[in-house]
C-alpha cells in the first residue's frame, strides 16, 4: 500500500507539473457559430481588412479576458465577472463538460509570469439558448475558487441597471481574443483587439432575418474588422483600461467569412443583467 500511496504522489506531482501550454495549439479547433444571411441583404461596400484586422494587445491591457479550452480541443474566450466566475457564450459550454480557464495571460504558448489555469468541470448555460438562432447565447462558468486579483488578472464592469435602456448604436466598443486573424488562418498565438460601431438592429436584421432579436447587438468595422473563428464568448466592452465596462459577449459571424464586412453578432449583456446576477452571484448595482 505504501508503495502504492507513493505512485500516486508521483502521478499528481506530474500532472501539476504540466506547462500551461500542456494541449498543443494546433490541436485546438476554433470554435465558432455563423449567422446566415437572408435574400435581398446588403451588400458591404468597405475595403478589405480583417480580430480579423486587428491588433497585438500588450500585457496587462485586458486583464478580464480569459481564455477557454473547452475538453481540450475547442478554444473560446470569456470575461472575468467576479472572482470565481466567467462569463461566456452559451455555445461555448452547451455540450462540453470539462473547461480549462487561463487568466492573465498575454499568449496562448509559453510561459508568463502570472497567468494561472483552472480546470472546472462546473458551468450552468441559460435555459433558453438556442443552437439554431442562438437567442440567449450566454453561460456563466465557475472556477470553484476565488483567484487572486492582480496587475494581470481584473474584472470587468458589469452595466449598471440604468444602462438596460442604452442601445449603444453609434458607439465604439472593442472586442478581443485569440481567434483566426484571417477567414482561413490560425488563431493568434498573442491576444488581438479591435474597435468596431455598434451598429442599430433594424439594420442588422436586414441581414440576418428574424434571428436579430432585442438581446442581441451587432457590430462592424471600418475595415471589415471583426471577430472571428475562436474569438466566440469573449468581450466587447466600452470605456478604457482600468474601467472597462462589458457590453456583450462575442455570438456569431456572418455565414459569409469573417473578412466579409457583414456585422458580427453579440449577446446584448444589458439584457442578462438579472440572469447573471441570480446564476453567478453578482450584484449589479
Amino acid at each position: 500500500m505504501n508503495v502504492l500511496a507513493i505512485l500516486l504522489f508521483a502521478v499528481a506531482v506530474a500532472v501539476q507539473a504540466l506547462p500551461q501550454n500542456a494541449t498543443p495549439l494546433n490541436t485546438i479547433t476554433p470554435m465558432v457559430k455563423t449567422m446566415p444571411l437572408v435574400p435581398g441583404h446588403p451588400e458591404s461596400q468597405e475595403a478589405g481588412g480583417r480580430i480579423v484586422g486587428g491588433s497585438a494587445a500588450s500585457r496587462g491591457q485586458f486583464p478580464h479576458q480569459a481564455a477557454v479550452i473547452m475538453d481540450d480541443s475547442y478554444l473560446c474566450g470569456g470575461s472575468l465577472i467576479s472572482t470565481s466566475v466567467v462569463l461566456t457564450a452559451g455555445h461555448c459550454a452547451s455540450g462540453f463538460s470539462t473547461w480549462a480557464v487561463s487568466l492573465g495571460g498575454n499568449r496562448r504558448s509559453g510561459s508568463e509570469d502570472g497567468r494561472i489555469t483552472i480546470t472546472t468541470r462546473s458551468a450552468t448555460v441559460h435555459s433558453g439558448y438556442s443552437s439554431v438562432t442562438l437567442t440567449n447565447d450566454v453561460a456563466v462558468i465557475f472556477l470553484g475558487t476565488n483567484v487572486d486579483l492582480t496587475t494581470y488578472i481584473q474584472l470587468v464592469n458589469l452595466p449598471s441597471r440604468s444602462q438596460a435602456g442604452n442601445t449603444f448604436e453609434g458607439q465604439s466598443v472593442t472586442v478581443s481574443g485569440w481567434g483566426l486573424t484571417a477567414d482561413n488562418g490560425n488563431t493568434a498565438d498573442a491576444l488581438q483587439y479591435t474597435t468596431l460601431s455598434v451598429i442599430s438592429n433594424s439594420l442588422c436584421s436586414s441581414y440576418y432575418g428574424s434571428s436579430i432579436v432585442s438581446s442581441t447587438l451587432c457590430a462592424t468595422g471600418s475595415n471589415r474588422q471583426s471577430t472571428c473563428n475562436g474569438d466566440s464568448g469573449g468581450p466587447m466592452v466600452i470605456g478604457s483600461q482600468g474601467s472597462y465596462t462589458l457590453v456583450g459577449v462575442v455570438s456569431f459571424v456572418s455565414g459569409r467569412g469573417c473578412s466579409s464586412g457583414d456585422p458580427s453578432g453579440y449577446a446584448r449583456v444589458t439584457s442578462f443583467l438579472d440572469w447573471i446576477s441570480s446564476t453567478a452571484g453578482v450584484t449589479i448595482s
